[in-house]
């Protein structure tokens, strides 16, 4: 499951609800709103500098300080309308990322309630201070003109501003959300493996009578690595006659997933891992028939399908490979 990266950084601040899709519409409307205020305060400015005025008698000495003053004056608006575009710039790129954002997690959320609805991470409500209140009004727009005021170049300063604010607000719900997704095991745990006898019933290697598999297989050389599929904390790490060397992570969410016939293990019990960690080495321990994987995904005690939850990473199942246990 691949995370987008915003153009700015601290994304972690308060206590916020999730992003809603019509939110980031809202504010993608207000940043075109405000570029096109930027493009009208530009044409005020282009117009002032070069139009024509009405000749007036003045005296010779303002008319000599007249030219530098105007010089100094359309520097100083050229420098507030750069510095506006770049502001502008910013925000069209957080806009993108944004909307950009919650397409990922609706078609998460979407895949993910096809397992079960109560895996999608739920909103997380604001919790109100005590002694709060006063009448009901509607939210300001962030292209609101100042009161008693013409400017326009100032009106879109202010309307960038709070469309920067707006934006930072929307970036921590996004990383919020973010770190929810990073305890589903959607991440494939081997990078270079081919997958071998899938989830579900088999012809078992040893006996060859017709048998359940609990889980999916990985096939790789011995040693190479293996990673965690989220984050979590381990419960397991150890031998056991069937599994050999395993480990098992709880995430915290109902859903453990096991890492069987490994012959190293990298972590103990207690550690907290982070999604894609390295936590072992491919091996053959246990009832095993050679070097791979046995990766199983449990949710509430009971196996799951592996592919319900790796094919949130955009992993495609292959047939080829064809290590088993």
């Amino acid at each position: 499951m691949k995370f987008l990266s915003p153009s700015r950084q601290a994304l972690t601040r308060s206590d916020l609800r999730l992003v809603d899709p019509r939110k980031i519409v809202l504010v993608a409307g207000c940043a075109a709103v405000s570029f096109a205020a930027l493009a009208f305060a530009g044409g005020i400015w282009v117009g002032r500098a070069h139009g024509v005025p009405e000749p007036v008698a003045e005296p010779i000495a303002m008319q000599a300080a007249q030219p530098e003053e105007e010089a100094s004056g359309e520097r100083f608006a050229a420098e507030r309308i750069g510095e506006l575009a770049g502001r502008l710039q910013v925000l069209e790129k957080d806009a993108t990322y944004l909307l950009q954002a919650v397409d990922s997690h609706e078609e998460i959320a979407r895949k993910l309630a096809k397992v079960d609805p109560s895996l999608a991470p739920k909103p997380r409500p604001k919790v109100a201070a005590k002694g709060e209140g006063g009448i009901l009004l509607p939210p300001r727009p962030c292209a609101e003109p100042l009161p008693g005021s013409n400017d326009d170049l100032e009106q879109g300063e202010r309307s960038a501003k709070c469309l920067r604010r707006v934006f930072d607000l929307l970036m921590d719900q996004v990383a919020r959300r973010n770190a929810d997704f990073m305890a589903i095991p959607a991440r494939r745990p081997m990078d270079q493996a081919r997958l071998g006898s899938p989830f579900g019933n088999r012809a078992d290697p040893f006996n060859h009578r017709l048998a359940f598999h609990s889980g999916q297989d990985f096939s790789a050389p011995t040693g190479s690595p293996i990673h965690a599929a989220a984050g979590g904390r381990v419960i397991v790490a150890g031998p056991n006659p069937s599994y050999g060397n395993r480990i098992e992570i709880d995430h915290g969410n109902g859903l453990v997933t096991r890492y069987a016939h490994a012959s190293k293990l990298l972590v103990k019990v207690g550690d907290v891992v982070l999604p894609g960690q390295e936590i072992a080495k491919v091996g053959s321990t246990g009832r095993s028939t050679g070097p791979h994987l046995h990766f199983e995904v449990l949710y509430h005690g009971e196996f799951v399908d592996p592919q319900n939850f790796l094919s949130l990473g955009g992993m495609e199942i292959d047939s080829d490979g064809m290590a088993s246990d």
